[in-house]
């Protein structure tokens, strides 16, 4: 059960993007737990409006607004008081993703991109032969990688997202190219 006061705020121009969840209660005044993602939770810092989607995920189910009141680092997790989370209960309650609108973050200089941008863009390598679609990007800890859903059944394909292999990501055209051989999977 989640409180009443969470107000339901949709509006067709959000582009919202999963940046952490929530982890439970911390402490006894209705303060938040929350792990950032691993690669877009500094996004959290960039605005006091945050989306939550409850977990389980149920078909219908709008993401609720939640505002930051307050907020602090906590070893790796953030610990946050939210308007509309006044007691341990409701922060208990309260499990699932948070979200914030695209259009809080701020704006990129000219060719950069946000990971999320190049979500489901066709990758093709320098001979035109079809890879397959990114899936997501994350990283080894030396540096980003590209996970590829090739066509089909296959495996994902961990291809290094450095200048190296990455020939072009155009944005446009929603294409990245690199230089990866099929041979290779």
């Amino acid at each position: 059960m989640y409180p009443q006061d969470l107000r339901v705020v949709m509006s067709k121009e959000m582009d919202l993007i999963e940046v952490g969840r929530t982890a439970g209660a911390y402490g006894v005044r209705g303060w938040v737990r929350v792990v950032p993602g691993k690669r877009d939770g500094d996004f959290l810092f960039e605005t006091t409006n945050w989306w939550f989607l409850p977990y389980p995920r149920v078909a219908g189910v709008e993401p609720r607004l939640l505002t930051v009141a307050e907020m602090k680092e906590h070893g790796k997790d953030l610990v946050v008081r939210i308007n509309e989370i006044p007691t341990r209960e409701d922060a208990m309650a309260l499990k699932g993703s948070l979200l914030i609108d695209r259009n809080d973050l701020p704006e990129l200089e000219e060719g950069d991109f946000y990971d999320h941008d190049i979500l489901g863009m066709k990758v093709v390598n320098l001979k035109g032969e079809t890879l397959g679609v990114v899936e997501t990007v994350t990283d080894n800890g030396a540096h980003d990688l590209l996970v590829v859903k090739p066509e089909g059944d296959g495996a994902s394909i961990l291809i290094p997202f450095v200048e190296a292999y990455v020939d072009e990501v155009d944005l446009e055209a929603g294409i990245v190219t690199v230089d990866w051989s099929l041979e290779w999977l």
